[in-house]
């Protein structure tokens, strides 16, 4: 009996620990001194991607969040912008060193909506913009391909001032194309991917281990 319970007790610990999956943050550390606006902090309103390369990820994430930081310029900002962000993300062929200007020609098969609404809300130096998506995405870097995200921006506004937010320019992580032909190769807004929804295949591998466990605890009692 007492194997049986160290049996159930590892298993369980092991299945409550899948969801706190770790966050993957790509651009860390980010330039000191300096950010960008483009395209949450300001009233740029128009389309904005950012591709990020496959290498910055260790193995397939589900995202179900985005988050963005303000701890290197202080421009006094009192509030986030008001207008309306529609985000989808794909995969791309395109890398931090050869978006195109044309931003269609970068945007993958799977493009998906994950996010439509305003993020108008308080703001304070130091906050962090944190984008909870409606509809999760898997990206699975394994296959070479990189993550777009691409961004339609329509009656921003900046009520309480303009937000910059931390950028990465010198790790080749990340590239950006904006506004009207506008492409920056290695350069891009530090992102926090926040994830916690376990991939199909951990949660059967995880599953499968358990009855297995259990199997083999239930043969050694009967010994």
């Amino acid at each position: 009996m007492k194997t049986l319970s160290l049996t159930l007790l590892f298993c369980v610990s092991l299945l409550v620990a899948v969801p706190a999956l770790a966050d993957t943050t790509v651009g860390l550390p980010a330039d000191t001194g300096t950010g960008n606006c483009y395209p949450f902090g300001c009233a740029y309103n128009g389309e904005y991607q950012q591709v990020y390369t496959h290498g910055a990820f260790s193995g397939p994430i589900t995202i179900t969040g985005l988050e963005f930081f303000n701890t290197q310029v202080n421009n006094g900002a009192t509030a986030m912008n008001s207008g309306t962000w529609i985000i989808s993300l794909s995969t791309t062929s395109a890398d931090w060193n050869s978006l195109s200007s044309t931003f269609a020609s970068n945007i993958g098969t799977n493009n998906t909506q994950v996010f439509s609404g305003n993020l108008s809300q308080p703001w304070a130096f130091g906050d962090t913009l944190t984008i909870n998506l409606t509809t999760p995405f898997t990206y699975t870097p394994g296959s070479g391909a990189n993550l777009l995200m691409d961004v339609f921006v329509s009656g921003a506004s900046e009520p309480g001032g303009e937000i910059h937010f931390d950028v990465n320019s010198t790790d080749h992580l990340m590239g950006r194309a904006y506004g009207s032909g506008g492409v920056s190769n290695g350069y891009g807004l530090v992102t926090d991917f926040t994830t916690g929804v376990p991939e199909p295949s951990t949660i059967l591998l995880l599953g499968s281990g358990l009855v297995g466990l259990l199997g083999a605890a239930r043969r050694r009692m009967g010994k």
